[in-house]
């Protein structure tokens, strides 16, 4: 006879919800690099 196990789909919705905060800390965190200003301390002709 085929063995049954039960399969609690609710088991896991802690490690969901942490996998998903990770997710979006991290959007955030690679947004903010992303549209960042690059910062040199070359001043451009012109500007004084």
């Amino acid at each position: 006879m085929a063995e049954y196990t039960y399969l609690d789909i609710f088991a896991t919705k802690g490690l969901e919800y942490i996998v998903v905060l990770l997710y979006f800390i991290s959007f955030v965190v690679f947004s903010k690099a992303i549209g960042a200003p690059k910062k040199n301390g070359k001043k451009t002709a012109g500007k004084d």
